[in-house]
């Protein structure tokens, strides 16, 4: 059984186009980084929504082209840069905005992409997920915080929430206390992850009870982040899709251990998942 309650999925109609199904852009990789926002597409576009664009610096822009799903798009503001710069997100964001935006997967942390991340805050006009380093950046500049509201989503692990408790003066010990801490400043939906992922958001403090030890893995967060992207993009409110989200990654890494065990299970295992989860929800509602 599902043990959670979820409104129905936005309906997919009959006369559904890509066009109308949502879009996600994942602004993300760095040298060495890229893997991350490419398990962010391709968890996107397993995740339903009608289409996908992993955004990428300059230098990495040939190997995402290579290395991207057939179905997900690439843009590249092709400056020469091997990091996000302010100027390359001027640039991204006289495209159309997308229904989602996925920020910070590999992004990496050069001090230029804090000034990316400020003017991305500034000018983006549809919902959010920020993860991975985007949190990082967040936290080199503690004003962004009254740039963020309740159409964001922040994933932090316990790390990241530990070094924004710091950054942000938040109260508490226990993950709960500082998750539903950062979430009163800054008004948007937290999602703790870690063992029994916490969701907190206007409606309160949701623990999530799929998942499994396999999953902690290198790029499993990424995974999250895009199914979380999409499902916003699909029309779910942000808190919604945090916790759909959230039990769609747990089950599909436990569907995944079944079939490749804990010890062997890679991120993109869950992925492959991801539609027998998406069933399962469907049969227990």
């Amino acid at each position: 059984m599902v043990g959670e309650t979820f409104p129905a999925l936005p309906s997919r109609p009959f006369d559904a186009n890509k066009s109308t199904m949502g879009s996600v852009t994942v602004v993300g990789a760095s040298t060495g980084l890229s893997g991350a926002a490419l398990l962010a597409a391709h968890a996107a576009i397993r995740s339903g929504c009608g289409r996908v664009t992993i955004a990428v610096p300059a230098t990495v822009a040939n190997v995402a082209e290579e290395q991207k799903p057939l179905e997900v798009m690439c843009w590249s503001p092709l400056d020469g840069e091997s990091c996000w710069t302010a100027t390359a997100i001027d640039s991204l964001l006289q495209s159309p905005h997308p229904d989602c935006w996925v920020f910070g997967c590999g992004l990496g942390r050069d001090r230029k992409s804090t000034a990316a991340l400020a003017s991305w805050l500034q000018a983006r006009s549809t919902p959010a997920v920020i993860d991975a380093d985007g949190l990082w950046h967040l936290g080199e500049d503690p004003a962004l915080i009254g740039k963020l509201g309740p159409d964001t989503i922040l994933t932090p692990h316990q790390g990241e929430l530990n070094r924004l408790a710091q950054v942000f003066d938040l109260k508490g010990l226990r993950r709960e206390d500082l998750g539903t801490t950062l979430h009163q400043r800054s008004g948007s939906v937290v999602v703790a992850k870690g063992p029994g992922t916490v969701t907190i958001g206007p409606s309160g403090v949701h623990t999530n009870r799929t998942g499994n030890p396999g999953m902690a893995t290198a790029g499993s967060g990424d995974v999250l982040a895009g199914v979380i992207g999409a499902l916003v993009a699909r029309g779910d409110p942000p808190e919604t899709a945090a916790r759909r989200g959230v039990w769609l990654h747990g089950y599909a890494g436990d569907l995944a251990a079944t079939q490749r065990g804990q010890e062997s299970m890679i991120a993109g295992d869950i992925i492959e998942m991801l539609g027998e989860a998406f069933q399962k929800l469907e049969e227990c509602r």
